[in-house]
C-alpha cells in the first residue's frame, strides 16, 4: 500500500524508488515551499487545441537505459521541443531519473508551455512542491498514488491532473474518481514490459469526454501515428525524443 493508493505486485525497481521517494518527502517536509511567481497554463486546451499533440518529457536519465542528456542543458532541451510542437512539457523529478524539482521552474521559466510535474507522487506535499515550483499539471498514478485525495488537491490549487492507469479497473476507479485526463501508460509496473498494444486494448474504456494520453513506447513516426489511430488524444514521448539527434524533427515527424 503507498500513500493510501491501491497495492499491487510491483516490479522491485518500481518498488525501491516508491519507498525511496517516501523518505525523501519526509526530508523534504522541512523546507520551505517555494512561492508560485507564474501564471497557470491549461493542459487540457493545449492537448485540445490541435487534432494531434505531443507532451515532450525531459527525462535526464533512465533506470534501465542510463543517462539520456549528455552534455544539454534543461532549458535547452525545454527550448527544442517547444520550437517542435509539443504543446507540452513533462518534467521528471525524481533522483532516479536524474530528475530534480528545481528543473520544473528551469522549464517554466521559458518554454510557454504548460508543464507536467512527473514523479511518483505519494503525498500532498508533492503536490503543492509542484504547484509552488511553477507546475500546470501532475501526474498521478492509479494503484501508486492516493489518486481522490490528491484530485482535491489539484482541484484546490487550481492545476490539472493526469492519471496514469494501466487496466481497465484502473481507468474505472480513475473515471469514478473524477479524473478528467487518463494516461495509459503502455509499460507494465510489474514488468518493465512496453507494449503500444496496450493502448489499442484500453482506448474503449475511457469515456470519450474524458483527453486521453498514450504514454511510453513510441519509438518512430508510425507508432505515433498507430496510437493516433487507436483514439489518443496526446502522446507522451520521453526517451526516444532524449536519444534523438533532432528531438524538434522528431516531433514533428510524429505530429505529420
Amino acid at each position: 500500500m503507498y500513500g493510501g493508493g491501491v497495492s499491487r505486485d510491483l516490479n522491485d525497481l518500481i518498488d525501491r524508488i516508491v519507498r525511496d521517494t517516501k523518505r525523501a518527502v519526509e526530508r523534504r517536509r522541512k523546507a520551505k515551499i517555494p512561492e508560485r511567481r507564474s501564471n497557470i497554463l491549461s493542459l487540457s486546451n493545449a492537448i485540445k487545441g490541435g487534432d494531434k499533440s505531443i507532451i515532450a518529457e525531459i527525462k535526464p536519465k533512465s533506470p534501465t537505459n542510463g543517462a539520456l542528456i549528455g552534455i544539454r542543458d534543461v532549458s535547452s532541451i525545454a527550448s527544442e521541443y517547444a520550437e517542435g510542437g509539443a504543446v507540452a512539457i513533462s518534467v521528471l523529478t525524481s533522483p532516479h531519473f536524474g530528475g530534480k524539482v528545481e528543473n520544473v521552474s528551469i522549464v517554466k521559466g521559458g518554454a510557454g508551455v504548460p508543464v507536467l510535474y512527473k514523479d511518483f507522487v505519494l503525498d500532498e506535499y508533492q503536490v503543492r512542491e509542484g504547484y509552488g515550483s511553477g507546475a500546470d499539471a501532475v501526474l498521478l498514478i492509479e494503484g501508486i498514488s492516493p489518486v481522490e485525495k490528491l484530485l482535491d488537491v489539484v482541484a484546490d490549487l487550481g492545476l490539472e491532473a493526469v492519471v496514469e492507469c494501466h487496466s481497465a479497473e484502473e481507468i474505472e476507479e480513475a473515471v469514478n474518481a473524477g479524473a478528467e485526463i487518463i494516461g495509459i501508460n503502455n509499460r507494465n509496473l510489474r514488468t518493465l514490459a512496453v507494449d503500444i498494444e496496450t493502448t489499442a486494448r484500453l482506448a474503449e474504456y475511457v469515456p470519450e469526454d474524458r483527453i486521453m494520453i498514450s504514454e511510453s513506447g513510441v519509438k518512430t513516426a508510425a507508432d505515433a501515428q498507430y496510437l493516433f489511430d487507436c483514439g489518443a488524444d496526446a502522446l507522451l514521448i520521453g526517451t526516444a525524443l532524449m536519444r534523438s539527434e533532432n528531438p524538434k524533427e522528431f516531433i514533428r515527424a510524429c505530429l505529420n
